[in-house]
């Protein structure tokens, strides 16, 4: 997929089951991909009220909490700044 454009982002988080696992105990969906600034993983999660949070775990850190976003915007936000990342973690495997 293609990440060009932010409305590209908004694509993904309309269809965000079609890339993302199911956690059951959670009762989430989730997507995990690089933290390329702190060389980890973010693991983004879209909840049934259709909240969205994030957050980040590696070698020399985990973050205290997962961070909910309170608007769409700063989700697409959040993703536009490490396109590079998402785009590796939606792309089809053939």
């Amino acid at each position: 997929m293609q990440i060009k454009k932010k409305n590209d982002i908004g694509e993904i988080l309309d269809n965000f089951s079609s890339f993302a696992k199911w956690d059951a105990s959670g009762e989430k969906l989730y997507l995990v991909f690089a933290d390329n600034k702190r060389g980890g993983q973010w693991t983004l999660m879209n909840y049934s009220d259709d909240r969205f949070s994030v957050h980040g775990v590696g070698q020399d850190y985990v973050d205290e909490k997962e961070s909910f976003f309170e608007e769409r915007n700063s989700v697409v936000s959040f993703l536009w700044d490490n396109r590079a990342a998402l785009k590796a973690a939606v792309k089809p495997t053939t």
